[in-house]
């Protein structure tokens, strides 16, 4: 699991076997590699699989991103739907937003609860125009966004670790990832 920065998102069309039918878009990401959070990689950049049943997998529209990768065999596979949009704080660190949507609040609980933070005018999630009012604003509630024409800008956040802990206490875990009382980031 690691902080990567997008250099190229690109579709492709995989060999299937013969009676196999895929239901998803298939892209071939690479990354470089800002900041290892969990789990060993050697080089500056990163490549993977991505498959997304909706098409473009939505961390490509952001530069820089929390995500979470698994190899199998010789390839790695981003775990699908997976990722935090993350933003550079003035320190340094890397941070995600503060909490979007009901799922992902409870998911935090106790675990990444997002404070105010001083971020920059680019920490912000793109808004789709068929989204009604009250969808964004379910979506992203007023005490961790501004939303301002197209755009729901950042005003909490979380640390990239606790974001990461929040995923392997959840949907990694259930996925088989993770169990137990397994090693914690940066262990």
């Amino acid at each position: 699991m690691f902080v990567g920065e997008k250099l190229s998102v690109e579709q492709f069309g995989p060999v299937l076997g013969k009676d196999v039918l895929l239901m998803d878009a298939a892209f071939k990401a690479k990354y470089r590699v800002e900041q290892l959070v969990y789990g060993e990689y050697d080089g500056d950049t990163i490549e993977f699989e991505a498959y997304d049943h909706h098409g473009v997998p939505p961390f490509s529209r952001f530069p820089h991103a929390l995500l979470f990768v698994s190899r199998d065999g010789n390839r790695l596979y981003h775990q699908k739907y997976q990722y935090y949009p993350v933003f550079r704080a003035p320190s340094g660190a890397w941070f995600g937003c503060g909490p979007v949507g009901e799922r992902d609040s409870e998911d935090r609980r106790g675990i990444a609860e997002a404070r105010p933070m001083p971020w920059d005018s680019d920490a912000y999630h793109p808004l789709k125009p068929e989204w009604s009012s009250k969808d964004r604003r379910k979506l992203f509630a007023s005490e961790h966004f501004r939303i301002d024409g197209d755009k729901a800008y950042c005003l909490t956040g979380s640390p990239v670790h606790e974001l990461f802990e929040v995923k392997k206490r959840t949907v990694l875990k259930a996925r088989g990832m993770f169990g137990g009382d397994a090693a914690k980031a940066g262990d």
